[in-house]
């Protein structure tokens, strides 16, 4: 049987998209913001980033959305802070999100940007500097790829020109080090603008869904302990479990009783001829023709 058209259930949209359709859609209203709304002396708007970017004093003000509303919002001094964050959610969330669904894709979206808010508060809970951008996201993702696929080979371009090919389980121990080493060298010290300490706190989003939600193993890159992302239906698994509990047993010494009537039998045909059988005799061999093959 066959749906028609109109009777198909209209498919959903991914989450990547919407994500994607959700951060450009924001990106566009803080550029509207500072052309027709600039702030003093021409500079960008600021009520985008009062309400909704993450800092420590934001959040004394009570204003603990922001630990989700930074990750929609992206810096509007240029194009390569969100190009750089929607290309990497393009790339490896079409990736993941077959794997683990729409629902939990979402939610390991969000967990990258809480849980990189917070641990950026942790370094910063008592400085104004504002936090935002969906890298902790995106690197909450790229942890859960490399650790789904630490062995196959992916190809980077680097500046978006050099291809470098390498095995996703360094890129995951090359940006946990990077980010480790990015805020005690760079962060702390006030000499970048990079925010090392949400995508560490990314990073470990994706680790822990792996650790706790995808495959429940304390082994890290062991793809062989993960347990399945679509459940099986409900009349395989029940057939499953009946026939690993169906045995097969031989009533051995029926077996043998019927075996030796047969010696009769031919014994009787090799004696008499086939002609000299009775009716249950040959009933017999037609029988035991079926069951001593098997």
């Amino acid at each position: 049987m066959r749906q028609s058209p109109s009777e198909a259930a209209p498919q959903k949209t991914s989450m990547v998209t919407t994500l994607i359709v959700i951060s450009v859609a924001v990106f566009v209203l803080q550029q509207v913001l500072n052309v027709f709304l600039p702030g003093p002396f021409g500079r960008e708007n600021s009520f985008m980033s009062q309400w909704f970017a993450l800092s420590g004093h934001n959040f004394q003000q009570l204003k603990v959305w922001t630990l989700l509303s930074y990750g929609f919002l992206h810096s509007t001094a240029g194009f390569f802070h969100i190009l750089g964050n929607m290309l990497g959610l393009f790339f490896i969330g079409r990736l993941i999100e077959p794997t683990i669904g729409r629902e939990r894709f979402l939610s390991l979206y969000l967990a990258g940007t809480l849980l990189g808010g917070l641990t950026y508060l942790l370094f910063h809970f008592n400085g104004s500097g504002p936090v935002v951008g969906a890298s902790a996201s995106v690197m909450a993702i790229l942890a859960l790829f490399c650790l789904l696929n630490p062995e196959r080979p992916i190809t980077l371009l680097i500046f978006f020109i050099i291809p470098v090919t390498v095995k996703p389980k360094w890129v995951f121990w090359g940006s946990l080090a990077i980010s480790a080493g990015g805020i005690l060298l760079y962060e702390l010290p006030g000499n970048s603008n990079v925010a090392h300490s949400a995508h560490l706190g990314g990073l470990l989003a994706g680790i822990l869904y792996y650790r706790y939600v995808h495959n429940r193993s304390t082994a890290f890159f062991s793809a062989s302990h993960a347990r399945p992302t679509v459940e099986q239906p409900a009349w395989f698994k029940r057939r499953k479990k009946t026939e690993a509990h169906i045995s097969y047993k031989v009533n051995r010494s029926n077996r043998d009783q019927l075996q030796s009537e047969v010696d009769r039998i031919l014994d009787k045909i090799n004696a008499s001829g086939f002609g000299s059988l009775t009716e249950h005799e040959k009933h017999t061999l037609d029988r035991a023709k079926d069951l001593l093959s098997r």
